[in-house]
């Protein structure tokens, strides 16, 4: 009777552990499937270019060899360099004094690529706290979307927050005056879930964290969201892989109706926060394409991935986003 009973309280004893690990399975670590990274690629990817396509006067060959090589890469979505934002909110007009001219050409070529205008700077270098700056930025993107001619404007203010409530104030007021067609895309550090900086905050302190909070705030005024997946200070490949691994299945989950791109690095500019051994294009993409597969992922969120910066990538890394991405030989 008593050997009966422990028999059947190890098998009880033993079922709940394997439920419990397979759930623990489905839930934190994921089913995955093995598909291809072209599997995933919807031919809507993303890049950054230098100030001086609209900068200077290029030729039209030059216009026609950018637009064959960003049609040829499947990229439909570039935030053009028109800054840097100056402590006033304003920029200097001689960064884009030709785009007009450079945008009239593109869109020749190809008209389904969309060109952003790029407004970057220093977070602490802004006041945006002063109604005036804010109006000034705000007003900036309006002359470059109606104006000028851009599809839309790409905020690349650093670092921004959760409780960064002036820079929500100055989507909400560029929103109010950039017309409805023009979109509003906004690149955000990575993301830090709300209940791991709560577990750990006694140990250790995050500060300009961008968890769920602060991403929904963006969302509420930002067509799309470009999450720079890069910096990190990571010196692993299998570590940094799966840090997007996990950012592409979190912020998939986040972003429901908004245009979500993972950005990846292409640079060599080796410094403490970013070792190109380590943090490139093809660790990126791995990393991108591990979290489409994982079923915890929502993969109708994704829309592509963008590349930082479109000046410094190089033949063998556009060789590995073929392989990778578009499923070339």
């Amino acid at each position: 009777m008593k050997k009966g009973f422990w028999t059947s309280g190890k098998i009880l004893f033993w079922s709940v552990w394997l439920i419990i690990l397979v759930l623990i399975w489905i839930f934190v670590i994921g089913i995955a499937s093995h598909q291809p990274g072209s599997f995933f690629n919807k031919g809507h990817n993303a890049v950054w270019v230098g100030h001086e396509w609209v900068g200077s006067k290029k030729s039209t060959k030059e216009i026609k060899n950018l637009i064959d090589n960003l049609r040829d890469k499947q990229i439909d979505t570039v935030f053009v360099h028109v800054g840097p934002l100056h402590d006033n909110g304003l920029i200097d007009g001689d960064t884009y004094e030709y785009v007009e001219y450079f945008l009239e050409k593109a869109g020749k070529f190809d008209s389904d690529i969309k060109f952003q205008a790029w407004l970057g700077q220093i977070r602490s270098k802004l006041d945006l706290s002063d109604a005036w700056v804010r109006h000034n930025v705000a007003r900036e993107a309006m002359i470059l979307g109606q104006m000028a001619g851009f599809d839309g404007i790409h905020f690349d203010i650093e670092p921004v927050w959760d409780g960064d409530k002036d820079f929500i104030q100055l989507l909400k007021e560029t929103r109010e005056l950039l017309p409805e067609d023009k979109k509003i895309s906004v690149a955000l550090s990575e993301f830090i879930p709300r209940t791991f900086i709560w577990m750990t905050e006694k140990v250790h302190k995050f500060e300009n964290y961008n968890s769920q909070v602060n991403y929904k705030n963006v969302a509420k005024y930002a067509d799309q969201i470009v999450l720079m997946a890069y910096d990190t200070g990571i010196k692993k490949g299998w570590m940094y892989r799966w840090l997007v691994r996990e950012q592409t299945i979190w912020v998939t989950n986040l972003l429901d109706g908004k245009e979500l791109f993972i950005g990846i690095p292409a640079y060599e500019s080796e410094n403490p926060d970013f070792d190109p051994s380590v943090e490139n294009v093809e660790n990126g993409l791995l990393g991108i394409i591990e979290g489409l597969n994982n079923l915890r992922s929502e993969e109708k969120n994704f829309t592509g991935v963008a590349i930082y910066p479109y000046w410094e990538i190089g033949e063998e890394e556009w060789a590995v986003y073929r392989k990778l991405w578009l499923g070339e030989k």
